[in-house]
């Protein structure tokens, strides 16, 4: 996913310079850059990047609020409760609406990766979590209902039609002054940059992890003297990226599809496989969770146990198999064609490798199949903020 959110920020780069200054940047250019500046921030200590992202994610909330705020106040049709109808659910393509939905909360599990930065990962992961969880649905129900207020909930779906993305900027242009709507722009590619951040420190962790543990090779598993941040996993997450990047570049070349070409294909392409598979991986999570529970009960009560993660599993699956049903409409195609069956063998083919190699590893080497997911626990483990020979 992280990979495909480069193709939209390379468009968006490319199409504000050529809008202000009248210069065109190939949209790969602004993603070399920006894969640049994130591997630099991925080998530092995860305190400079959060210092970064708390900046642009504060400035970003604010524009947000602002633009919610004169939304409610234009209100062209009146504020209504409309927008909010549980019937406009159930539609077709509704698995769609879904993914996408999913995706914007996508993240929210990822504090559980910092634990062993923080000062008190038992109580700081459970805070944070559920304090993102419920920020992200707060701030994304009030900001869609007031999408719509503010547009009009009669007008809304025929306006974000015709101008997309810049419905938002388009109306803060009109409502809030040039400005904002500028700096609105601006803060739409920062907000970008710093989920590209985010998910590369995340997929640098999981690395890291897997390498630690020897489910990968041991290599991953490096920190950096300086900053203890896994400079091995971050180095092989920004080699991916550069690597996908490049051969989407030279794929496009000439391309019918124009400007939109890595909007159309590495961002869509890839961000709506990357939902797919978050929401596969939390599906068999939540059945990995009460088969933990059943041989570690701990002190969990039944909710966490039991009830949590067997709903999670029913509506998981449920929402899994809407998601593939409605694939095409995720692609923006009206026909099947082999990018229906490759986009999700993508995820599905790497799932069944995995289970693989965890049973290999179960009769190869069971220490290292048990040690797996335990982290810290495992015997003479490196962790993060330890000193390494690099």
């Amino acid at each position: 996913m992280q990979v495909g959110i480069y193709g939209l920020f390379g468009f968006t780069v490319s199409s504000l310079i050529n809008e202000r200054f009248g210069i065109t940047v190939p949209w790969w250019i602004p993603v070399l850059v920006c894969i640049a500046v994130v591997a630099f921030l991925g080998v530092n200590r995860v305190d400079l990047s959060a210092k970064v992202l708390g900046v642009l994610v504060g400035l970003e909330f604010l524009v947000v609020i602002v633009y919610d705020v004169v939304s409610f106040a234009v209100a062209p049709e009146g504020v209504s409760g409309a927008p909010l109808s549980t019937q406009s659910l159930f539609v077709p393509g509704v698995g769609a609406v879904l993914s996408f939905g999913i995706a914007a909360f996508m993240g929210f599990e990822s504090a559980a990766i910092y634990g062993e930065e923080s000062k008190d990962p038992k109580h700081t992961v459970a805070r944070a979590t559920y304090t993102a969880v419920a920020i992200i649905a707060l701030f994304y129900a009030v900001s869609s209902w007031a999408m719509a207020v503010g547009t009009g909930p009669s007008a809304v779906v025929d306006a974000s039609a015709k101008q997309g993305p810049d419905l938002m900027f388009g109306f803060l242009s009109d409502h809030a002054g040039v400005l904002l709507a500028d700096l609105a722009r601006l803060l739409f590619v920062t907000s970008l940059f710093a989920a590209l951040v985010s998910f590369h420190n995340a997929a640098a962790r999981y690395f890291f992890s897997l390498g630690r543990e020897q489910v990968l090779p041991r290599k991953l598993g490096a920190v950096r003297r300086h900053s203890g941040a896994p400079y091995a996993g971050s180095i092989a997450q920004t080699v991916i990226a550069v690597v996908v990047t490049v051969a989407f570049a030279i794929a496009g070349t000439g391309s019918s599809l124009g400007d939109l070409y890595p909007v159309l294909t590495m961002f869509t392409w890839l961000t709506n496989d990357g939902a797919m598979g978050l929401v596969l991986l939390m599906t068999v999570v939540s059945l990995a969770v009460i088969g933990f529970f059943r041989k570690n009960r701990h002190d969990a009560g039944i909710w966490t146990r039991l009830i949590a993660p067997a709903l999670g599993f029913v509506l998981l699956a449920a929402i899994f198999v809407l998601i593939v049903v409605n694939f095409n409409v995720l692609l923006g195609q009206n026909e099947t064609n082999a990018l229906t069956f490759v986009l999700p063998a993508a995820i599905i083919v790497p799932g069944l490798v995995g289970i693989a190699w965890a049973f290999r590893l179960r009769r190869s080497n069971p220490a290292v199949y048990r040690r797996i997911g335990h982290g810290e626990e495992g015997p003479a483990a490196v962790h993060l903020g330890d000193e390494d020979d690099v």
